[in-house]
């Protein structure tokens, strides 16, 4: 577990399962921006069962309150076989927003994604309509790169992401002011 004052990041547990599972599969929960898709109940509980949801810095966080109450995910996963890093993804369960969780569990991932692993780079994508999550990245020194046209099909329609990075330079510079 990875904790601040008034949350935590750690691995999924058993008996998160089915909460998790819900939630993943409840489409009014996901929020304005964050993409749905259906996944099965048993490959949901199969992949668990491989790796926990957490392999080669890859995978799903849960994020908890001071309470131990889930209140959202967060992880990353690689992109490209010549990335030298990860893509974080965040998301705030219903009843949670507006909280300050997800820039916190941001602030926590990245401290311990450069302080564990060897990768250079963390990205994150964004809708480009997604201002609160944009603004998050800002403030944790994440630089914007530019705009993926047309990268996602969302919700109907094709969609720009904006990209945004922190490279380990940036954040040992970031995390010396803290």
């Amino acid at each position: 577990m990875i904790a601040s004052e008034n949350i935590a990041i750690r691995t999924v547990r058993r008996q998160d399962l089915p909460l998790l599972y819900a939630l993943s599969q409840d489409f009014s929960n996901a929020g304005e921006f964050m993409p749905v898709s259906l996944v099965s109940e048993s490959e949901f509980y199969d992949t668990f069962d491989q790796n926990g949801f957490w392999q080669d810095s890859c995978g799903r966080l849960v994020i908890e309150d001071n309470q131990h109450n889930i209140v959202g995910e967060i992880g990353s996963f690689k992109t490209a076989h010549y990335m030298n890093g990860r893509e974080v993804y965040y998301r705030i369960f219903a009843g949670h927003r507006q909280k300050g969780y997800a820039k916190k569990a941001l602030c926590l991932f990245t401290q311990f994604f450069f302080e564990s692993t060897h990768f250079n780079r963390l990205q994150a994508v964004t809708v480009c309509e997604n201002v609160v999550s944009s603004a998050i990245l800002k403030k944790q020194g994440f630089v914007y790169e530019g705009t993926l046209r047309q990268g996602r099909w969302f919700k109907g329609n094709l969609v720009d992401l904006e990209m945004y990075s922190l490279l380990r330079e940036e954040w040992k510079r970031i995390d010396s002011k803290l």
